[in-house]
């Protein structure tokens, strides 16, 4: 039987290679889902908003577990971004920021960790993450999709 865990990683920060395209952020979340084992039930759905002042790509994955989603302002150099994965079963933040830098290049990123188990919410971790990758997921992907 499965017993939930509520756990809720918020991550906020900069990163250099954001994605541009739909496309680009929806094979991230279903590759960021696959990497943390869970299992995707809607989606994922992303759709690029052109207002002033708040251009970017919005993304949501609905999780038979939760969810996940994330906003990039690429109108800022480098691009902001604000992201968060709820679920219901076991996750590594290090992980999940590990996969974030893999595609996107990650300059920094301050998060927390929460565990949401009872009413008194609790935070496991936080911290700022400092590790710079080289965005060669995203490479390699928009490679293969012959989109670079």
């Amino acid at each position: 039987m499965f017993i939930p865990n509520h756990l809720h990683l918020l991550v906020k920060g900069y990163m250099k290679t954001p994605p541009k395209t739909e496309k680009i952020l929806n094979i991230f979340f279903t590759q960021l889902v696959n990497t943390v084992g869970m299992k995707v039930v809607a989606g994922p759905t992303s759709v690029y908003v052109n207002e002033p002042g708040n251009e970017g790509i919005t993304g949501t994955v609905t999780l038979a577990t939760s969810h996940g989603s994330i906003h990039v302002w690429d109108n800022t150099n480098p691009a902001m971004f604000q992201f968060d994965l709820y679920s219901c079963c076991e996750f590594s933040p290090k992980v999940v920021l590990e996969e974030l830098d893999s595609w996107f290049e990650l300059q920094s990123a301050t998060y927390q960790f929460i565990d949401r188990n009872t009413d008194d919410f609790y935070v496991i971790n936080k911290g700022v993450w400092k590790k710079r990758g080289w965005g060669d997921t995203i490479k390699k992907v928009l490679k293969k999709t012959k989109i670079f």
